[in-house]
């Protein structure tokens, strides 16, 4: 474990390596460094890492968006021409243990680099699925994912006295019946005093 911690120490203190745009709109940038790490990251045009691949010692784990972690492991063949040949062999499933490694390696890391953060909250995060899952992926669980909260439970139903209005809630006008008589009789009255005055004028 020892060796893995400083193997990814020694990741962030070499200087990264940035290729310009691919066919498919993609940038590299790699991070290699003499100690047996390296990380090499996709980002598209907006800065934004969409798959990325971290090799530590003979371990090795690929990340894509919207697909979650996967392991592997290194299988170094004779030295050629054009250099030592490199074959990566991906596990059928995930492999905690090795997930595990990776993750508390990467922990260590305290720098600011945005690329290495990216891959150590994606191994923290595929971590934390595999303890909530008691040290297993859940089928259909995408283990470098945060899994969504659990649902809360409904609040009890508000008690309100009979007319009380809710919250927001505006109550329709209260009608009374003798509101109407009132109304007749003002009417009432109205038209008499209108009638006294108008054979007053007459009369006068």
């Amino acid at each position: 474990m020892e060796t893995l911690r400083s193997a990814v120490q020694a990741l962030y203190r070499v200087h990264a390596v940035e290729g310009p745009p691919g066919e498919n709109g993609l940038r590299t940038v790699w991070h290699l460094c003499q100690d047996g790490a390296e990380l090499l990251s996709l980002v598209d045009v907006d800065g934004r890492v969409q798959r990325q691949e971290l090799t530590l010692l003979e371990d090795h784990y690929i990340w894509a968006s919207g697909q979650g972690v996967r392991t592997g492991s290194l299988e170094r063949g004779g030295a050629r021409k054009a250099g030592p040949s490199v074959v990566v062999n991906a596990d059928p499933e995930l492999v905690p243990q090795r997930l595990l490694k990776a993750a508390s390696a990467m922990g260590t890391y305290t720098g600011q680099d945005r690329y290495i953060i990216h891959m150590q909250r994606v191994l923290a995060l595929a971590r934390e699925g595999l303890e909530m899952a008691g040290g297993g992926i859940t089928p259909g669980q995408r283990p470098s994912e945060p899994t969504l909260p659990s649902l809360q439970p409904a609040p009890p139903p508000v008690q309100l006295a009979f007319g009380e209005a809710l919250p927001d809630e505006v109550l329709p006008p209260v009608v009374r019946n003798s509101e109407g008589l009132v109304m007749v009789a003002v009417l009432g009255v109205g038209v008499l005093v209108g009638l006294a005055i108008l054979a007053f004028i007459l009369l006068g």
